[in-house]
Parts: C-alpha cells; structure tokens; sequence
C-alpha cells in the first residue's frame, strides 16, 4: 500500500547549522550516540469494562447531546423517548452523525418517538471490535520489538472516537540517562504546527476579518508588490504562492515572525501565483504574520487562546526552546552518516510554519476538538479541509491533494487528512479519518524511524468506508488558476504492491543539503 505526502520540513535551521558543523570532523561517537535502546513503555487498552444496562441510556444521551443533539433528552425508566415537538431528527445529518460516535452506548431497543419505535443507531459490533483491538496489540507488539532492536523509538496513540487502541512509548527520551519515552513526553511536531495557522486563518475568515480571495498585502505591510498584490491566502494555504523557503535556507534565521517576514520579503517567486504547486514554510510565516496583524495579539497569544486552549491542548509549548531544557521532553536523535547525534541542545525556533512541542495526546485533542466543531463552524471547517490541489510527488503523479493547509487522500474509498513534520532528530505523523473517527498519531525521535511505523499501520487503519459525511469536501480539486497542472502533476494510481516511494517518503530520506535519499530495498529510485 503506497502513500502518502507533505515534505517533511526542517523548521529549525539553526540546528541543522550547528549539526553539520558539529559532524563535520571524525570524533568517536559518545555512548548516547551508540546506545541501542531496550526499553519499552507501552500500554495497549483494553475494551471497556460493560456496563450495566440501566447505565447506557444516560450514557447514551449524554454523549449525543456532546455530539451536537443537544436537546437529546435523559432516560426515563431505562427509555429514551424522542418527543416529535421537541424538534429532534432522527433523519437529520447531526443526529446520524452523532448517534454513530455514540454507538457504543446505544442501549438495546434504541430511541423511540411517537409511534415509531425502533433502533436509532444500533449497537456496536462486538466482535469486530475484539478484532480491531487485538490488531492493534499485536501492532504494540511490533514496535516493541522494533524499539528492542534499535529501529523506533517514540510514541503512538490510536484513538477510535472516544475510545483509545494503543497509547504507548517505546525506547528512550533520553539515552543517556534511560528516561523512556512515554505517552506523556514532549516531543517537536515541527510541520504539525501548520494546522494550527491554517485554522487560525479559518477562524478570521469566520469574523470576516480575512478573505481568502484577499492578497496579502491588504493585512501585511513591507512586502513588495509582487508578493504583498499578487499572492492571495487562499495560494498561501493550498502552497501554490511561488515561494520557497527563505527562513529554513538562512544559515542564521531570525527568530522574530517580523525578521522572519523582512527575509521572506527579499525572495523571488518561483513562479507567477496560482500557476503550480510548491511547498512553501515561508507561506505559512506570512499567514502568521497575516494572523498577527488582523487579530491584534501576538501568534503565540492568539494560539494560546483561540486553539489550544479551547481544544485542551494544556502540554504544548509555542516559543524558541532547547529541548534538553524543556521538562519532560525527548531529546532528539539525528542520523549524520550512520551515527545517531544527540541534538537536544540546539535550538528550535518555532513559527506559524511549525516548530512547537506537544504530546500525543494534545494533538488527539486538537482533533477531536476540529471534528466536533469546536474550533471552527461546520461550514468553515468544509473550507478548510476541502481539497485544492494536487500534491507534487518527484517523479511521478500525486497521489495527494493539498487543502488550505491540510493534507488530504482517499484510499480504499477512506478519507483521511493531516500533516507529517521533521526536523533533525524529530518526525511526526498525524492522520485523522473524518468519518470513522479514528485517529493515528505517531511521534518519533530518531530519525529514519517513522515510515516503516506508518506503513506497518497502514492496514490496520484503512477501513471503514462509509458514506456518513461530517464535511462536505469537494471531490476534485480546483486547477490553479494561471494553467492546468503540469503533465507530470496530473492525477494516476501508483502501483500499491510495488511498494513506491511517496513524496513523503521521499523527502524523509533526505537530509538537509537536498540530497537524494538512499534507495530502500523493493522500492525503486524516485525520478529527479
């Protein structure tokens, strides 16, 4: 099975700098640079415990109403009862939505109203349900012997609805010291961070404060006129803008978002706007800056008040750290060669582009608080994750689509949308399936990790189709507006069983000075 997208982006360039130099000469490798971890911290859940049958209606009504139904009444003698008067739908869009996330609590007879008796929305399946857990333990079982033999090390959480498969930490945060890596250790999202700047653009948008039809200029003063009247914020979320990356390129970026945006100001397009895809970190810094100015706080305020802590996200940080000073935080393991290099003492710079730490289970908070619409409307979160263009792959068609700011693929007739990140030591993968529920998130800090965790996952996550729809996306992407995409960007199918490098993979081989990644066995050499 092939998939799937986003570059991975080094947001910190000062310690990609520093790493280089710091490899440059032969030095005998420090035991934190050869140390094999061998511990593990893993926890599987287990189902739940039953529950009693008087206790399922008020867990049933309770969680409709958190799901939106929210004049779903209580029980009335172990009996839900739907008075028609009381304007609830069984039919409605929200009450299906609803009574699906709330499955697993459907008493047995379900809801009734007036007349019409019958189930609402039918229990869950039992023994598909034992299936999908012990799937996921022996998904634990492989990355703990991963970890054991020195091939991962960090985190996964597997959240079914409210439900959590897997929450687990394997290897170690800190080698030296054998702190293992746990569910509630930080680690650097990097490129993550873009979803939050994409949805603080959709909440402006919400107050009309910003158009996505606008170009940038209007809210960002300094640019120069090819960027401030030409680059709109919709060509700044779907990275179709013509830049490039000014700030990660810098051997000394600013770590100010207004010495940011001065840089990014001195760079050429690549292309006339709208023309083609290319993705851009110094697009998401505008947006900040964008989210700056119309808000009138800070980007870090802002998203503080308006994303994490709505969302609940009380253990992500948004600041310029070192991450061996950071409680709690892995240190981060980067591949030089064939040694592993502890670079917990450089610098990350975080910005609206990515760069902030969380745990795991900050960003499973992040998502739930997206697909229940607590962070924007239905209607803008639809904008949002609605898919624009196709995602470029070296040598070969997409095989994703970029939305404003996510990114976006179907497989199997399964959704699934997200972002990956990467920066020395650090890479991060979330992917949230809109229709299930589910929600995978893997963090790692040792580089070169990541994709076997993803691919090993990836059959055990691609299921459940269904026609349930809690956004309404577009099924083709708009075309840029200049000219069609280039003919080696238009849509195909890649060959799954051939196993195919993706644009993601590509680029997670790659280090910092652009060379090519080293060929995996089975997978052929990705074009130029």
């Amino acid at each position: 099975m092939t998939r799937k997208i986003m570059p991975l982006i080094a947001i910190a360039a000062l310690a990609a700098a520093a790493l280089l130099s710091s490899c440059s000469g032969s030095t005998k490798p420090s035991q934190a640079e050869t140390a094999t971890p061998q511990h593990v911290t893993t926890t599987t859940a287990s189902p739940s415990a039953p529950r009693g049958a008087d206790a399922l209606p008020l867990q049933y009504a309770e969680c409709m109403r958190a799901h939106g139904v929210s004049k779903f009444p209580n029980p009335v003698d172990g009996h839900i009862m739907l008075n028609p008067s009381s304007g609830i739908n069984p039919e409605s869009s929200t009450f299906q939505a609803a009574s699906k996330r709330c499955a697993q609590y459907s008493p047995s007879g379900g809801a009734s109203s007036g007349d019409v008796r019958g189930t609402v929305s039918g229990g869950s399946d039992t023994k598909a349900a034992a299936v999908t857990q012990a799937t996921w333990e022996q998904y634990a079982e492989w990355l703990k012997q991963q970890a054991a033999s020195g091939q991962f090390s960090g985190t996964v959480l597997v959240a079914d609805d409210d439900k959590t498969m897997l929450d687990a930490g394997y290897g170690f945060a800190d080698r030296i010291t054998h702190a293992p890596n746990a569910p509630q250790t930080l680690f650097c999202i990097a490129s993550i961070g873009k979803l939050f700047t994409a949805v603080a653009i959709g909440q402006l948008a919400e107050q009309h404060k910003v158009s996505f039809d606008a170009p940038v200029g209007r809210y960002v003063s300094g640019l120069p006129a090819r960027i401030a009247d030409h680059v709109t914020i919709a060509e700044l979320l779907d990275m179709t803008s013509g830049l490039n990356d000014a700030v990660l390129g810098s051997a000394n970026p600013p770590r100010t978002l207004a010495g940011q945006v001065s840089l990014i100001a001195r760079e050429p397009l690549q292309f006339e706007p709208g023309a083609k895809t290319l993705y851009s970190n110094d697009g998401f810094i505008l947006l900040g800056a964008v989210v700056q100015q119309v808000s009138g706080q800070s980007y870090g305020d802002y998203l503080r008040q308006h994303i994490l802590d709505p969302a609940g996200m009380t253990h992500t940080g948004y600041s310029t750290y070192i991450p061996k000073e950071v409680p709690g935080m892995a240190h981060g393991y980067a591949l030089v060669g064939s040694k592993l290099h502890d670079i917990s003492s450089q610098p990350q710079i975080a910005n609206p582009s990515g760069g902030a730490y969380a745990t795991t289970s900050d960003l499973l908070a992040f998502a739930r608080a997206l697909l229940d619409h607590r962070l924007l409307t239905p209607a803008m979160t639809a904008t949002i994750l609605t898919p624009r263009v196709n995602a470029p792959q070296p040598g070969g068609p997409p095989i994703d689509k970029f939305t404003y700011g996510f990114a976006y693929q179907q497989e199997n007739g399964v959704t699934f949308i997200g972002h990956n990140g990467g920066t020395p030591g650090y890479t991060d993968q979330i992917d949230i399936y809109p229709h299930s529920g589910y929600v995978v998130i893997i963090f790692t800090n040792q580089d070169g990790t990541l994709i076997s965790a993803i691919q090993r996952s990836e059959s055990h996550r691609i299921m459940r189709p269904t026609s349930a729809t809690p956004f309404r996306a577009q099924t083709e992407p708009h075309q840029p507006r200049s000219q069609s995409p280039r003919r080696d960007h238009q849509p195909g199918e890649l060959q799954r069983s051939r196993r195919q490098p993706t644009l993601r993979s590509v680029c997670l081989g790659r280090r910092h000075g652009g060379r090519p990644p080293r060929r995996r066995r089975g997978w052929p050499v990705a074009g130029p």
